[in-house]
Formats: structure tokens, C-alpha cells, sequence
């Protein structure tokens, strides 16, 4: 049967398949592990069931989408002091983000700020445990009131990974 391909279309074939000279397993994918450091990691979660602690701390979980998959908890508080801009309260948070595989798991913690009004957040931290340790992290993320008399119960967002840390 192969007879009847022109030699030609058999030679452009294997080289779109494999690359001359490098081996299939080779041409694998680069484990997230050996990423370059300056490159970013953008999830984006959901985060529901919200109830509060005996610390007083709100507690959420949730999914996270993208370049790592996974079960996101979330411990948020709200912080004393003024953020400096009108409507606007100063947050914390630490998460705990179960990855699968489970070597991309990760823990961390963020500050920032919420709008009272549009429950836009915006924290800043670090990657305190787990894959990516030490790396920079960003949220965004809009606070949706979806529940029984406006009560608070989806949080929507954006999650970026950055700089370098312990790969």
C-alpha cells in the first residue's frame, strides 16, 4: 500500500511526526517543573460554600482552571486599619491549592484590598509552600452575591503565577 505514496509525501509526513535526529522521547513535554522562572501561570477559580470560623476567618472552596487543575480552600479575613482609598478594605488571605498531579500543589498567602461597593479584590503574595515556592501571586476576583438576602456566595477570579522560586 505504500507503494502507491509518492517518496516525497512519505519524507514530509515523518519529518511533520518526528524531528531528524531527536528521538521521540525527546520531543515529550517539558514537565511544569522545568519551566523557565520568568514564565507566568494564569488560573482562573470559583470559590463557593462560604462560612466562618471560630477564628472569625471566612473559609471557602472551590476549583481552579488553567495551567494547573485542582481544589482551591480559601481563608480570608478582613484587616484592621485603612487601605488609604475611600470604599476600600484591606484583606487577607491564605490558600491551599490541590493540584493534580498532586506535585503542583501549593500554599499561599496574599494581602490587598476590597471594594465595599463592586466587591472587586485585588491581593498580592508569595507562594509560601509546594510547587512554585517563593514565587510571586497575584488575584483579582469580583465577590458575587448570589445568596439569600444578598449574602455573599461565589467568588470569580483570576490567579497569576510569576518570577522565580524553588522549582
Amino acid at each position: 500500500m505504500s507503494a502507491n505514496i509518492p517518496r516525497a509525501t512519505l519524507l514530509v509526513l515523518s519529518l511533520g511526526v518526528l524531528s531528524i535526529g531527536r528521538s521521540l522521547q525527546a520531543q515529550a513535554a517539558i514537565p511544569v517543573v522545568e519551566r523557565a522562572a520568568s514564565e507566568s501561570i494564569e488560573l482562573s477559580y470559583r470559590l463557593q460554600e462560604i462560612k466562618r470560623n471560630e477564628a472569625g476567618l471566612y473559609e471557602m472552596v472551590g476549583t481552579i482552571r488553567g495551567e494547573r487543575q485542582g481544589e482551591a480552600r480559601v481563608e480570608f479575613g478582613f484587616d484592621n486599619g485603612s487601605s488609604g482609598q475611600p470604599g476600600r478594605a484591606l484583606v487577607h488571605a491564605h490558600w491551599v491549592v490541590r493540584a493534580e498531579p498532586a506535585s503542583e500543589s501549593f500554599e499561599a498567602r496574599l494581602k490587598g484590598t476590597a471594594d465595599l461597593v463592586s466587591g472587586q479584590t485585588h491581593l498580592e503574595g508569595t507562594i509560601s509552600d509546594g510547587a512554585g515556592k517563593h514565587r510571586a501571586v497575584e488575584t483579582n476576583s469580583r465577590l458575587l452575591n448570589f445568596g439569600p438576602n444578598g449574602a455573599l456566595s461565589d467568588i470569580d477570579g483570576r490567579m497569576v503565577i510569576t518570577g522565580g522560586g524553588d522549582q
